[in-house]
């Protein structure tokens, strides 16, 4: 065996050991033939060099600040989690389409055999459904958490769509809560509630130990306004009330009270108290017109972790005081 260099001493021994090894991507056994030495005795002069700083390892984390985000929005909010991703300015994709694909990410490592998955509507949700990949879990069920939309535009991405999607992902069942979201009084919500089917899936929603969402924003243009559901007085007076956003299609002020009482009542879905009673109630979110929305949501409680950018992340951190 050629041995091609003889140290004199130790410290020379695993500098120039651990040269080989990192610098020059020589593996043991080729140290080995070249310093003639045992393969073993290679490897343990290469922990040795560790041990002595010869050799320190520094690990680059290029997602270092989404994690300290992270980190600080699961602190000031009380959350279970918070995910935090990066956007590149020269994205050429909407901020939905990143929400709908982290959420997606983040539903792969959530869901397990037999949970029970809420959904509602929304653009940022129809991104969600369409970002999952078929992922087998045993006896999931689908259930959608508010009732459904009908109209143009963006209002026709109401929740069975979306309800559909995501079952076909899981290969699970779906339940369709095929109702109006809002209807004209309280008695006609009652009477709905009543019916056997309908109350079925209600109780569904309740049921389900984890829901999916994302928060509306009360305006002109907003879904319940396209679909015909409200006016542009009652979006004025929503406003007028301090409504900052709405899931479910129900709405709420700043600190997470229910805005308007009698177009609460009026709602057919899951109300906001019983989402803060899931195991996992995940809001997705994010843009500077939706922070008070965002905010307000979790504020209230609703929401026990939460999936949105960096940008809106530090501003939500810095409205938290």
């Amino acid at each position: 065996m050629e041995v091609e260099y003889a140290p004199s001493n130790e410290h020379e021994l695993l500098v120039r050991v651990a040269r080989m090894y990192y610098e020059n991507d020589l593996n043991q056994q080729e140290i080995a033939e070249r310093v003639g030495l045992s393969r073993s005795r290679i490897s343990r002069l290469l922990t040795r060099a560790r041990e002595v700083g010869i050799v320190q390892v520094t690990i680059v984390d290029a997602f270092q600040e989404e994690h300290e985000l992270s980190r600080e929005l699961v602190a000031v909010y009380s959350l279970k989690r918070a995910a935090v991703f990066p956007i590149s300015e020269s994205s050429p994709r909407p901020l939905r389409w990143h929400l709908g694909q982290a959420a997606a990410r983040l539903l792969r490592e959530v869901i397990r055999d037999g949970d029970v998955i809420g959904v509602t509507g929304g653009t940022t949700m129809l991104e969600m459904a369409r970002a999952l990949r078929p992922l087998k879990r045993e006896n999931v069920k689908i259930v959608q958490l508010e009732g459904a939309l009908s109209g143009k535009g963006e209002a026709l991405i109401h929740g069975n769509e979306i309800t559909a999607i995501v079952a076909a992902t899981f290969d699970a069942p779906p339940y369709f809560l095929s109702a109006p979201t809002i209807v004209e009084s309280k008695q006609l919500r009652d009477a709905l509630a009543r019916d056997p089917n309908m109350g079925r899936i209600l109780q569904k929603g309740r049921e389900a130990n984890v829901a999916v969402f994302s928060v509306g924003r009360p305006s002109k243009s907003c879904i319940l306004a396209q679909a015909g559901y409200l006016s542009e007085e009652d979006i004025n007076m929503l406003l007028y009330k301090g409504a900052v956003g709405d899931i479910c299609s129900r709405f709420f002020t700043a600190d997470g009270s229910v805005c308007d009482e009698a177009l609460n009542e009026r709602t057919i879905g899951l109300e906001l108290d019983e989402l803060a009673c899931k195991e996992s109630s995940i809001l997705v979110a994010g843009g500077p017109k939706k922070i008070a929305g965002i905010a307000g949501a979790l504020r209230g409680g609703f929401a026990n972790i939460l999936v949105t950018d960096e940008a809106t992340a530090r501003t939500l951190i810095e409205v938290a005081g």
